[in-house]
């Protein structure tokens, strides 16, 4: 069970971060001018654990997350990704799904390698950029075979750069 804190400002957060019970934690503060963030932004965490003084205390690093309007710009790709698929889902099965947007190039599933069981993720090439999009907008946290999925541009190197992956877990 996750709990979730509400924090009015970001700056209730730094508060928060800097409790008693935690020596020593820094926080670097980098105030967002008014006029670049909206009043209800989204940040997002990266967790950095310490290795010098305190090897269990984890520092939280907090970023604006990007709007999609500069997502769209920095990763203009005609490749998406998908997480949340079924075991059984085969590449067979994303290919004539994902034609109903576009002319599918290639799809590649992400498997198991001792069982060949899908680990719940895919990357699928689309022939242009638009059509790409097009399918992030339909199926993204849409319910596919089963499953709510989510679907995304592709991040550059994505399945070039996996050394070991592990079945994705909600």
């Amino acid at each position: 069970m996750a709990l979730l804190h509400y924090f009015p400002s970001q700056f209730s957060l730094l508060q928060y971060l800097r409790h008693p019970a935690i020596p020593n934690a820094s926080l670097s503060e980098t105030p967002v001018p008014p006029s670049i963030s909206p009043q209800f932004s989204s940040i997002s965490f990266s967790r950095q654990t310490s290795v010098l003084r305190y090897p269990s205390f984890q520092s939280l690093r907090c970023s604006p997350s990007s709007s999609s309007s500069v997502q769209d710009e920095t990763l203009s790709s005609s490749k998406i990704f998908i997480k949340g698929l079924p075991q059984s889902m085969s590449e067979g099965r994303l290919h004539k799904a994902f034609s109903h947007y576009g002319e599918v190039s290639q799809v590649k599933l992400v498997v198991d390698r001792d069982s060949g069981q899908s680990l719940g993720f895919a990357c699928i090439w689309f022939t242009s950029e638009d059509t790409a999009k097009l399918a992030v907008k339909e199926m993204n946290g849409k319910f596919f075979d089963g499953r709510f999925v989510y679907v995304t541009i592709a991040k550059p190197g994505f399945i070039k750069n996996r050394r070991r992956a592990t079945h994705y877990k909600f």
